[in-house]
């Protein structure tokens, strides 16, 4: 590094030559320099530059959702290369310890840009909102992150290939919430066994039965489902004969579980019907 006193005219005076040497400040922090330019490479940036390179390498709006900046720094620079690909949403799973999988949109849909995240499960809310924020920063400029589910996943109906109550008609499950961009499904399992005290003696019935076979009516990818008439022909009965052996016990009160389960009293909880279908199987 050369000196800004070896620059000086050759008629300098004294004078002149002291006030170059006060001003020159690269010779007294030319290793100061040296450590900075250095100071990037280091297996552990300190806390007080790791800012400052956090925002050269464009990674400040990623550094608001994700705690561990160090390992953010390491990253980062890659997932800068990979965004808009399905490897910069593996890295932001690894950042969040997630399990998770990008799935993309149909091709040729209406909403071919609208892409989904799946989880093994429902996140804590905080993570939640890093893993949307991260998301949002790692997809490509025509996708759109339209829900994010885990537990509780409930697909929409194509009508040429599921069957009426195996799906919902129009959307995907879950709920908007206020402030939350994408849709959110999840849901868990609760249940437990309980014991109902009965005392039980044997007993059997038989019973005979014929099964009437239908067909025709609609079919779902050439009708209208609002227009059409259904007129069933019955094509076959089928005679058959089942038994069953039946268990007779005293009434005995319904506990509720003792496990954590939602608010709803039984007087709510109404019974249901299954109806067969066509095909001699329900639905």
């Amino acid at each position: 590094m050369t000196d800004l006193v070896d620059l000086a005219p050759r008629n300098s005076t004294p004078l002149d030559l002291a006030a170059i040497r006060t001003a020159d400040s690269r010779e007294r922090h030319k290793g100061l320099v040296q450590e900075i330019a250095d100071i990037r490479y280091r297996d552990v940036i300190p806390d007080d530059v790791l800012p400052w390179l956090l925002r050269h390498w464009g990674l400040e709006d990623a550094a608001a959702f994700t705690d561990d900046h160090q390992h953010l720094y390491k990253e980062g620079k890659h997932w800068q290369t990979v965004r808009g690909r399905l490897e910069a949403f593996e890295i932001v799973f690894g950042w969040l310890a997630l399990n998770g999988e990008h799935e993309r949109g149909t091709g040729g849909d209406v909403r071919w840009g609208l892409f989904q995240i799946g989880l093994d499960g429902r996140p804590e809310m905080g993570k939640l909102l890093d893993l949307i924020g991260l998301a949002n920063l790692s997809k490509g400029a025509a996708s759109v992150l339209g829900r994010i589910y885990g537990g509780y996943d409930i697909r929409p109906m194509r009508l040429d290939m599921m069957r009426l109550d195996g799906a919902m008609l129009d959307d995907w499950s879950g709920v908007y919430l206020d402030g939350i961009a994408p849709k959110l499904s999840f849901g868990s399992r609760l249940g437990e066994e309980i014991d109902f005290e009965a005392h039980v003696s044997g007993g059997s019935d038989g019973l005979i039965s014929g099964t009437a076979r239908f067909e025709e009516g609609f079919v779902l990818d050439r009708s209208l489902l609002d227009g059409e008439v259904l007129e069933p022909s019955v094509v076959a009965i089928q005679a058959s004969l089942s038994g069953e052996n039946i268990d007779i016990g005293r009434d005995v009160m319904m506990p509720w579980p003792n496990g954590p389960w939602p608010s709803i009293p039984w007087s709510q909880i109404e019974p249901f019907t299954i109806y067969g279908g066509p095909d001699g199987t329900s639905g």
